[in-house]
């Protein structure tokens, strides 16, 4: 579907002398166009702005969430509160403690609704709060709904969602996780993993099939480094097979 409605647009330029090269070109415009532009994260006009990372297991949240609080804290001198809402893994709590512990942020662990409202009020003072939800099976309604509860506990205006996936993962399992996460919240995308695969395809199939821009890549373990602003033109580049 994607591949000819892009040959479809391709083809209203053509004429029957341009060379291959210039089809090219255009198909590499417009296919960086479908990708749009990611806002990413933006400050709050009141307050912090929360920043929530939903995902299935073993995507790569936790470390994403420090790969970005250490650009954050580090680079920009910002004030950065971590909270863990993964109560079902010690390893992901202890962990991001740990990441709290070394950039010298505030953290805290939240089981209910009301204690984010609690937590939000606390660290008022900070220019963001990035919480970490538990990676539950998408097909786990109860988990899901419990998901919802702590997004809707939240000030409309002054949250922003991620759903982050790995690069890695197939195209149906991503539209069924996708489907399953689109009833908490409007995201954008954080694709991980990019390291572990040639095939970046996924991401122009996942931007096109839910909407929402990809903002941020991650292509290893380190933090903060591994960790991009996501960049279409180098992903198209890849797309249709040339070197970057």
């Amino acid at each position: 579907k994607y591949v000819n409605s892009i040959l479809e647009d391709a083809s209203k330029t053509k004429k029957a002398d341009l060379p291959f090269d210039y089809l090219l070109a255009n198909i590499y415009q417009k296919m960086v166009l479908k990708f749009g532009k990611s806002e990413g994260i933006t400050p709050s006009a009141d307050g912090p702005r929360i920043v929530l990372f939903i995902g299935p297991t073993g995507v790569g949240k936790t470390t994403t969430i420090a790969k970005l609080a250490g650009k954050y804290c580090v680079e920009d001198k910002k004030k950065v509160a971590l909270l863990t809402a993964d109560t079902y893994r010690i390893a992901a709590a202890e962990q991001l403690r740990t990441y709290a512990n070394i950039l010298e942020t505030p953290f805290r662990v939240i089981y209910t609704p009301e204690e984010l409202q609690t937590a939000v009020k606390d660290y008022w003072d900070c220019d963001y709060i990035f919480i970490d939800t538990a990676g539950r099976s998408h097909q786990n309604a109860d988990q899901l709904e419990k998901m919802k509860e702590m997004v809707g506990a939240l000030n409309p205006g002054n949250y922003h969602v991620f759903l982050v996936l790995s690069a890695t993962t197939k195209y149906r399992d991503l539209q069924r996780i996708a489907d399953c996460y689109g009833k908490i919240a409007d995201y954008e995308l954080i694709f991980t993993k990019l390291d572990e695969t040639e095939a970046v395809g996924n991401l122009l199939n996942m931007k096109l099939y839910t909407g929402a821009p990809v903002a941020y890549v991650t292509c290893g373990q380190n933090v903060p480094d591994d960790m991009e602003v996501f960049n279409p033109q180098k992903t198209v580049k890849q797309i249709l097979g040339g070197k970057e």
